[in-house]
């Protein structure tokens, strides 16, 4: 069986990354031939681009957060977007449909059920977003990043699996000298400018430090030049990007990272097993990023600032206490680690692998020769 998949979401990183991830699986697994149905954005394409995974868009517009007027009009198009989605699932003929969240997943999920093709669906976040919510009722399986969403699901549906994530984040070959004591400021692929601003507010108050520390920022593009001359002027050794491929490097090198909150995020640095100051970007859906940051706090694997909170002032003491108490950090990591779960992808693939056999009746076997099983990275 020659097994063709498609991939529903994107938009941003935090909904294509974990997608890219099981495709990578579901390639190197069992030979499937896998496209990503997305957004038009451009930074869809260049995600997937990079990847070298095939991709179509689709029109379609998000339901939360858009107001009255913005909601009215994505209902309006929904139909519209359902039949686009048809079209596509016709053209490609899948077997399975894999949901990973965003707008795009809800006309996708909607035809293929509507098609008759198998649908299973990933749920990034600690709160499930509307897409997922409702597409949970039509759904085969559903993989969950975070225990507590179990409760929005189907129980005998439900698979706590975590957040897939790229294999270089748990095969980083990075060194982390003691010294300097590097801290990674990131925002996501699309960077954050309160956190930006604040860090810059913090050198002033750092500056008896600035022989000990080290910064790695991903700032977005918008920020960038700024945050750059910033550093430059206040004279602290510090490498800026609008935004790398090196991220799990920079990672790796870091004693302590601030960031926001996302799913992806999250698992990333427990892959990595790093100290984190996570700032939840407070305008997210639901605010699930909030939600998402005390899974973390509670298992002693972060601390986290509301975003109304982060200050430079704060932002100051916090790298201070980081670094003169390594045992506090050492221990954070320990907790983040335990949190890791390296296999997400694989038991997303076999479990869809059991659903598409359940369906069919037809044992699927691999087109290339799989991997050994058993032992971790």
């Amino acid at each position: 069986m020659g097994l063709r998949l498609v991939i529903a979401g994107g938009g941003t990183g935090g909904h294509l990354f974990p997608g890219i991830a099981v495709a990578q699986e579901f390639k190197a697994a069992l030979g499937a031939e896998v496209t990503f149905i997305t957004t038009p954005k451009a930074v869809s394409a260049q995600i997937l681009e990079r990847y070298g995974f095939p991709w179509e868009v689709i029109q379609s517009r998000a339901l939360k957060g858009q107001g009255v007027f913005g909601r009215v009009r994505a209902l309006w198009g929904l139909p519209g977007s359902v039949l686009e989605a048809k079209r596509r699932l016709k053209a490609l003929n899948p077997h399975l449909v894999l949901g990973m969240g965003g707008h795009t997943s809800g006309p996708v999920g909607v035809a293929a059920y509507l098609l008759g093709i198998p649908l299973a669906l990933h749920e990034q976040n600690a709160i499930p977003g509307t897409t997922n919510r409702w597409l949970g009722r039509l759904a085969g399986r559903v993989f969950l990043s975070f225990p507590a969403s179990r409760t929005y699901f189907p129980p005998n549906l439900s698979l706590w699996t975590g957040n897939p994530i790229r294999d270089e984040f748990f095969k980083t070959q990075v060194e982390r000298p003691p010294e300097p004591f590097t801290v990674l400021i990131t925002g996501g692929s699309q960077g954050a400018h309160h956190l930006n601003m604040e860090v810059l507010a913090a050198l002033p108050l750092l500056t008896d430090l600035k022989d000990r520390l080290q910064f790695l920022h991903i700032t977005g593009e918008a920020d960038r030049q700024e945050v750059e001359a910033g550093y430059q002027n206040a004279e602290f050794a510090a490498q800026v990007a609008a935004f790398t491929p090196q991220v799990a490097n920079w990672m790796a090198q870091a004693h302590l990272v601030v960031c926001r909150a996302g799913a992806s995020t999250l698992a990333e640095l427990a892959a990595v097993g790093r100290a984190a100051l996570l700032v939840p970007y407070p305008f997210a859906a639901n605010n699930h990023q909030e939600h998402n940051a005390r899974f973390l706090m509670d298992t002693g694997a972060a601390e986290m600032i509301l975003n109304k909170n982060f200050t430079g002032e704060i932002l100051a003491a916090k790298i201070r206490q980081f670094l003169a108490d390594p045992h506090t950090r050492q221990l954070m990591e320990a907790a983040c680690r335990r949190l890791a779960r390296p296999d997400a992808a694989k038991e997303i693939v076999q479990a869809c692998r059991e659903l598409l056999e359940g369906k069919t009746g037809k044992k699927i076997t691999p087109t290339l020769t799989l991997p050994p099983q058993g032992g971790g990275d």
